[in-house]
């Protein structure tokens, strides 16, 4: 009998989302939140959490945790959401928009509890001790400035809450109003 055939991976690399990115991004099946135009709270937008995905990628020697959802609105464009462990304490977080066909309009980068802009792509992140949203005080916020300014000019995000705040390119913003 020969063993030389096929080859067995006796143990595999395994890159998990810590806590802190999974209470950014990952919210349970059926989440909402509603949203408010900043210049008329009459005008209102609510998104819906739909098919969501989680789970281990496995390539030969390697699994990397994910989490995957599609953002359903009664306003806009259906939205995706990927996040992906790619490292020991790294992740990526893509945010795709579509219009004939998903397009990344919003992507961040994770090492070691910090977020930053992807390199070469030029969106960049801030830290924000506070960030008041109409009547609500959210700490430790992020703020990421896109540089593609297709669909957003900034999006803002809470640990347990997600985007809190979006402002578009047009120069509306859209504001939290609840999420549960």
């Amino acid at each position: 009998m020969s063993t030389s055939g096929c080859r067995k991976f006796s143990s595999r690399d395994l890159y998990s989302l810590d806590a802190n990115f999974k209470s950014i991004f990952s919210f349970p099946e059926g989440s909402t939140w509603t949203y408010y135009l900043s210049t008329d709270t009459n005008q209102r937008e609510t998104v819906i959490l739909k098919n969501k995905q989680e789970g281990k990628m496995r390539f030969d020697n390697l699994e990397q945790e994910f989490i995957s959802y599609e953002l359903h609105s009664t306003t806009d464009s259906q939205q995706l959401v990927r996040c992906m462990a790619t490292g020991e304490n790294t992740a990526r977080f893509a945010l795709l928009h579509k219009d004939t066909f998903f397009r990344q309009v919003a992507e961040m980068y994770y090492s070691s509890s910090l977020f930053s802009g992807i390199m070469g792509n030029g969106d960049t992140v801030n830290y924000l001790p506070t960030l008041s949203v109409g009547d609500v005080m959210y700490f430790n916020v992020i703020e990421l400035k896109s540089s593609r300014k297709k669909i957003y000019s900034r999006l803002y995000f809470s640990s347990n809450t997600g985007i809190v705040r979006k402002d578009y390119v047009d120069g509306s913003t859209y504001l939290l109003k609840s999420f549960r």
